[in-house]
């Protein structure tokens, strides 16, 4: 799961080096691949990990909370990256920039926003996986572990 992250963050970065007069397979196929590739490696583990220890009359909300919770959390990040973009590329504009450099300009930016959280969900793998690395029968409560029977 960390590596996909990893893997989704540096290929969004990579991305943000793409110039104005950048071309398909010279400046943009190899991020993509990267992001691609990551995207494999997070979002399968994460699905696993959603839907691990949930009893089978319960796998169907399981399943649709976390689909919805994918969902929704795209459509904050698209809203986000596009306002980021669109606002970056307006400033440009009126800054005397020509269209297609303030348009990579804003893409830029959107683009560094996306990198940011994905490198922010590292962290967040990591307490994962500190909770999953639990003895069975125990689980934790406020950071210290306990015993699940009482």
């Amino acid at each position: 799961m960390a590596l996909g992250m990893a893997l989704i963050a540096g290929g969004i970065v990579w991305a943000t080096q793409v110039p104005v007069g950048g071309h398909y397979w010279s400046a943009l196929a190899g991020p993509f691949f990267v992001t691609g590739a990551g995207t494999a490696f997070a979002f399968i583990p994460i699905s696993i990990a959603g839907l691990t220890g949930v009893a089978g009359p319960e796998a169907g909300l399981a399943s649709g909370l976390l689909n919805t919770s994918q969902q929704l959390g795209g459509a904050i990040g698209v809203a986000l990256a596009s306002t980021v973009a669109a606002t970056r590329f307006t400033t440009l504009l009126g800054q005397g920039q020509a269209a297609n450099a303030a348009l990579t300009g804003g893409f830029r930016w959107g683009l560094w926003v996306c990198g940011i959280i994905a490198m922010l969900a590292l962290p967040a793998t990591a307490v994962l996986f500190r909770r999953a690395a639990a003895p069975p029968g125990l689980g934790y409560v406020t950071g210290q572990m306990v015993k699940a029977d009482g």
